[in-house]
């Protein structure tokens, strides 16, 4: 016999006639998360056995452990009709109630989207080789428009909803994951890719979780994302949070809000800690679980100045992901701060409209092979006159050589740089040690210590084999269990940080 909650999905499957996909419907197959496609050609993308995390196996999830036990079937409807079509979430309204602190994740638009059953939604976690979680739940999708702010002004950002069939005992806390990078174009928005996200949010779902991805405001919508800006990204995941509890009537979700984050989304998480205190998420963040986390907390992140030193180097010696993360960290800047009309400020004169072209229209992995082709060399990434004032300001913020447009840049990537909060959600941070893309030594190392530096000791735990591509699908069912832990109030369990190199700054 179906339970009451099955009747009640069935009849919100129906509510939308239109938006009906049959059960382990897929959309247009697209490649896994673009982070995870930055990866040399010639590297090994296989799965490797040996970690040193608990055996993923053991991380399971216990088959006896009671489903929607003390939750109220009624709650498993949105309180919203999510009648609007999937194309107008992506366009905002002309016209919106004046915006306030108490407006940010208001629903501006939701649109029912594809459903799977539990085999289809175990497939998804085998297809993106996630180990030690079994899927117990089938998973409706929405796209939804909520309100938010930029780094200042108002704003909306656009998502994509795991609402699970069988939730956990509830009331359930509220799960936030952020996307890795994918690109600026507004077609690289992964709500509008069902495969995207397979192995940092399905998980969640899977097991029982109510979760939102924020595509971050300003992809897939209108402007421009503020890529690497540390206040605009953690503004979409924290607006998110209240997006998804103000999508359900009252009492569907607890107060506790779960972030966890990859690559350019593990970077947003560490800023939506850094802020939570001031900006909040509707609730408190109890835990951030962040993966390999792009997060700028110096000048020299991702090797900028290091790049900019070199002008005559070919491009190509610094990597697949350096070169087109400059361009888009610049790209979004110029657009953010001066106006749409301005993203290509920063790049030579020769080289701008291709540049352009090329971010407005491909996502990260045709990105790379787009970079190389335009700009041959560092020199043709960049406006040499911006270059030299920026690193002028790098080496003394007081001489003369220090100048604009090169100063204002400089001013404002120290800005950018936020400070944890020793008092906020304790932060897992989870770390390939062959990870190519966001090197140990690079990012993980200087981050750890950054965070240490602001009060806030993490636990840090490493896996050897590990690249950037597979990190997730590895470790997602420890970081599974450790949230659990955390939300039952419970030891948390352990993992061996062993090989963590000193950072090199």
């Amino acid at each position: 016999m179906r339970t009451p909650l099955f009747a009640l999905l069935l009849l919100l499957l129906t509510a939308c006639p239109s938006q009906t996909p049959s059960a382990g419907q897929d959309a247009a197959s697209q490649s896994k998360d673009a982070a995870a496609l930055q990866i040399p050609p010639d590297a090994d993308l296989a799965p490797d056995a040996a970690v040193e995390l608990p055996d993923a196996s053991s991380l399971a999830p216990d088959a006896e452990t009671p489903l929607d036990a003390g939750w109220d079937p009624a709650l498993a409807t949105p309180a919203l009709p999510c009648a609007d079509s999937v194309d107008s979430v992506y366009v905002t309204p002309t016209s919106l109630p004046t915006f306030t602190d108490s407006v940010r994740g208001d629903i501006v638009t939701c649109a029912q989207d594809i459903y799977f059953d539990v085999p289809a939604t175990q497939q998804e976690l085998d297809a993106t080789g996630v180990v030690g979680v079994k899927a117990v739940s089938g998973v409706s999708f929405y796209r939804i428009a909520y309100r938010t702010t930029r780094r200042t002004d108002p704003g909306v950002g656009t998502a994509r909803v795991y609402v699970p069939e069988t939730p956990k005992a509830g009331p359930l806390p509220v799960i936030v994951a952020g996307h890795p990078s994918d690109g600026v174009s507004d077609d690289c928005a992964p709500s509008k890719d069902a495969t995207s996200n397979r192995d940092v949010a399905m998980p969640w779902a899977a097991l029982g979780y109510a979760v939102i991805v924020p595509d971050y405001a300003g992809l897939g919508n209108e402007g421009v994302q503020g890529y690497l800006d540390n206040r605009d990204t953690a503004h979409s995941l924290l607006d998110a949070a209240r997006a998804l509890r103000k999508l359900f009537k009252p009492g569907a979700f607890e107060s506790r809000v779960i972030m966890v984050g990859y690559s350019q989304g593990g970077g947003g998480v560490l800023s939506a800690q850094a802020l939570e205190r001031t900006y909040g998420a509707g609730g408190p963040i109890t835990a951030a679980i962040v993966f390999a986390p792009q997060w700028p907390t110096r000048i020299n992140s991702l090797g900028m100045v290091t790049m900019l030193q070199s002008p005559t180097s070919l491009t190509i010696t610094f990597g697949i992901t350096k070169p087109p993360v400059l361009e888009m960290r610049l790209y979004a800047y110029y657009s953010n701060s001066l106006g749409l009309t301005h993203g290509a400020d920063g790049f030579p004169a020769a080289k701008k409209t291709n540049m352009k072209n090329s971010l407005d229209s491909t996502c990260l992995k045709a990105l790379g092979g787009a970079v190389q082709g335009i700009a041959p060399h560092v020199s043709d990434l960049i406006d040499d006159t911006l270059r030299t004032g920026f690193l002028a300001c790098v080496v003394d913020s007081t001489s003369a050589g220090c100048v604009d447009p090169g100063k204002t840049l400089y001013t404002d990537l120290l800005a950018n740089q936020l400070t944890a909060d020793p008092s906020g959600a304790p932060v897992l941070y989870i770390q390939g040690l062959s990870d190519t893309i966001m090197p140990p030594n690079e990012e993980a190392a200087c981050n750890i210590d950054k965070l240490k530096a602001d009060g806030l000791t993490p636990q840090v735990c490493t896996d050897q084999p590990a690249q950037h591509t597979d990190l997730v699908e590895r470790n997602i069912a420890f970081a599974i269990r450790w949230a659990e832990a955390r939300l039952a109030g419970l030891a948390l369990p352990t993992c061996s940080a062993a090989g963590m190199p000193a950072c090199k700054p």
